[in-house]
């Protein structure tokens, strides 16, 4: 586990259809609007395509396709968080919706639950219950191996 994942203090939520989601900030360079994007002739289904970002080329995935959710009903509306994978290579991870940067400490989280579909817990690093909801939080580097076989 990167240090990164090991002590997360500061957590950028984040919704995938009615899943809340978390993801360390050490990992998040921005949040952008939907950009142009170029289709990726014998990508995977994660992959929706490479933006433009600045002029720095990125491969967008698909939090959908990626934990095998139903498409997104509005194809137009989704935010898109670029993230740094921790080699220096920039990804964008589309997302329903982006909701606050909120501050935790490590003994906040719970283990993975062993309830969790597969796919959910081979990206899941733990779970933070908060009053109203549950966030799961993303292993981003385990997220980005899933989605580039």
């Amino acid at each position: 586990m990167s240090n990164k994942q090991a002590n997360p203090s500061r957590l950028l939520t984040c919704q995938v259809n009615d899943q809340w989601l978390a993801l360390s900030v050490e990992y998040l360079s921005e949040v952008v609007t939907p950009h142009l994007r170029t289709q990726v002739p014998l990508a995977p289904n994660t992959v929706n395509g490479l933006i433009n970002l600045r002029g720095k080329i990125l491969t967008e995935l698909d939090m959908r396709e990626v934990l095998k959710l139903p498409v997104r009903e509005n194809a137009s509306v989704y935010r898109t968080i670029i993230i740094d994978s921790g080699d220096g290579e920039g990804f964008g991870l589309t997302v329903d919706g982006v909701g606050e940067v909120i501050a935790m400490s490590a003994e906040q989280f719970e283990r993975t639950p062993d309830s969790l579909e597969d796919c959910w817990k081979s990206i899941c690093h733990g779970v933070l219950k908060q009053d109203k909801r549950i966030l799961i939080m993303l292993d981003v580097e385990k997220l980005i191996e899933l989605s580039l076989p």
